[in-house]
């Protein structure tokens, strides 16, 4: 055996290696076996736990289920709403800063001129109940206010104030304003103002018991929205009921102060939006417009407001390349873009379609606005689609509805994508466009000479460009078209020894001087582009007009 092994030394060293090497092996597969084994009596023991759980678990009744399948149908149809209702709500962002700036409990400093009317409210005439005489109203009329109890927490967090010894507000003797109130609080939201309109709303407008379905404006349309104003105003700084009654007058006197500042800089906002003149009493209709009702107006007045606009326009100059040194051409195209194929500057618009008009004005300015901040040359024409049928905000099918322009200009490339990009980005202002359709043209003059140019720069003998440049002896002459070499700092040349070199180049060579050259299209600043686009806007939350 000694012997076998001596002359066999290689092969038992490979099996005494092999032997050593299985021992290990088989080592190293027992521990992966135990630990399989431990991690599959693991998993059956939390399959028996789970198994456990789900037996001992009641399922939720088909009550319970329907009430959350409600809750959560519910919750994702206010986020739709959320969603939607930044397709064509201009005013909104103004409407959200107005109610942040109410509900803040900081004081409010603005240097706007503020609505007089909202500063100067009487208090409340309380009625008499039935049965009392007019000697008992005097005489409680007469009776001194109750000493109003130490302002609890909840009352603190929407009102305080500095009472003097009669427990009145000190007013300021110049401004008849609250001198030493500290924090008024309204907590209002988008959803609770909206369906407080929409309460007013049904009690000042009662619908007609008449099956005539005619649409038809009302004289005292004006006056009407006003009183809507008016009543949702006194609905906002009504005090609530974590204040005293004691101090509700000064509850409401301060609140009202407070909410004269934020509307004035909600008229301030709205101004920067239109070029009509936001007064205190369009203030007031774009307001109601933020919390969907449809600014509506007499048909004389919608002929008259479309007439302001147009005189408007004619100065304003925010419709890019009108000519100003011909008058008569400036006047036509304004006509053109203001009033189109859809409306008779000589006639009045028909009730249906007022509020369509008004929102095509409100989306035209928009366009005309982007247009001259991106720097388009000039408008050549604007036409805009049919209204779709729609007359009212739900009178037509859907929850959207589709404003179509066709907008023809020449602008430069850079002008054309700074106004593709105003248009994708309007959603942070509460606008939604989508551009449906575009196309580009070369300048006339550029069609003519297009053949001209391509067939000088075919592939011919003439292509190649000879270019001479000077060279030294200690400089390394590259072939065309390869890389520069690395910059070193070289001797001043000596003109001895200074060669004139001439170089050969393709067309297709970065080096050539031609390369890179614009061929076609060489006057940019006049590209001819057409774009079709599509404004939405979201009318289901509005209020329908009666």
């Amino acid at each position: 055996m000694k012997q076998f092994i001596l002359k066999n030394i290689v092969l038992a060293v490979i099996l005494v290696l092999t032997l050593i090497g299985s021992i290990v092996l088989m080592f190293f597969c027992e521990g992966k076996r135990r630990t399989i084994a431990e991690s599959m009596a693991t998993i059956e023991e939390n399959a028996r736990t789970i198994e456990s759980i789900d037996s001992a678990r009641k399922p939720n009744s088909v009550a319970e289920s329907e009430t959350k399948i409600k809750a959560d149908t519910e919750t994702l149809s206010k986020k739709n709403v959320q969603i939607y209702r930044h397709f064509g709500k201009p005013y909104r962002p103004a409407l959200l800063k107005l109610l942040k700036n109410i509900a803040s409990p900081a004081e409010l400093k603005t240097d706007l001129p503020v609505d007089p009317g909202l500063v100067a409210k009487p208090k409340p005439k309380v009625e008499p109940e039935e049965g009392e005489e007019d000697g008992e109203e005097e005489e409680v009329a007469e009776t001194k206010p109750a000493t109003p109890e130490p302002p609890t927490e909840e009352e603190k967090a929407v009102f305080e104030c500095a009472l003097d010894s009669s427990n009145m507000v000190k007013l300021d003797p110049e401004t008849k304003q609250p001198a030493d109130v500290k924090r008024v609080v309204l907590a209002f939201d988008e959803d609770s103002l909206r369906a407080k309109l929409a309460e007013i709303y049904a009690e000042v407008h009662q619908e007609s018991d008449s099956s005539d379905d005619t649409f038809v404006i009302p004289d005292t349309i004006q006056s009407e929205r006003a009183q809507l104003f008016e009543k949702l105003f006194e609905a906002i700084i009504e005090a609530p009921e974590a204040v005293d009654p004691a101090r509700a007058e000064a509850f409401r006197t301060a609140a009202a102060a407070k909410f004269a500042k934020a509307f004035a800089i909600f008229r301030d906002d709205v101004q920067d939006l239109t070029l009509e003149n936001v007064n205190d009493r369009v203030a007031h209709e774009l307001f109601l417009d933020a919390l969907g009702l449809p600014r509506l107006m007499r048909q004389r007045d919608c002929k008259n407001y479309i007439d302001y606009l147009f005189e408007k326009y004619l100065s304003a100059g925010i419709i890019p390349g009108l000519p100003e040194d011909d008058p008569i051409e400036k006047e036509r195209l304004v006509q053109d873009f203001i009033y189109g194929k859809n409306l008779n500057r000589q006639a009045l618009p028909v009730p249906e379609m007022v509020i369509p008009i008004i929102r095509n004005f409100q989306i035209k300015e928009d366009l005309f606005r982007r247009m001259k901040d991106a720097g388009i040359g000039s408008l050549v024409s604007m036409t805009a689609g049919a209204f779709y049928g729609a007359t009212l905000d739900n009178d037509a099918e859907g929850p959207i509805l589709s404003f179509t322009y066709t907008l023809e200009m020449t602008a430069s490339l850079g002008a054309i994508d700074a106004f593709i990009n105003s248009l994708q980005g309007a959603y942070k202002t509460d606008r939604v466009y989508v551009i449906k359709d575009i196309k580009f043209s070369a300048p006339f003059e550029d069609l003519i000479n297009a053949n001209a140019v391509v067939a000088s720069h075919t592939d011919s003998p003439n292509n190649a460009a000879t270019v001479r440049r000077t060279t030294t002896a200690g400089q390394q002459t590259l072939p065309p078209g390869a890389p520069p070499a690395a910059q070193t700092v070289q001797p001043a040349a000596d003109p001895q020894t200074a060669a004139l070199v001439e170089e050969t180049y393709e067309l297709t060579d970065p080096h050539h001087p031609e390369y890179g050259q614009v061929l076609i299209g060489e006057n940019r600043d006049e590209i001819k582009c057409t774009i079709v686009v599509n404004y939405l806007f979201y009318r289901a939350d509005n209020i329908t007009p009666q």
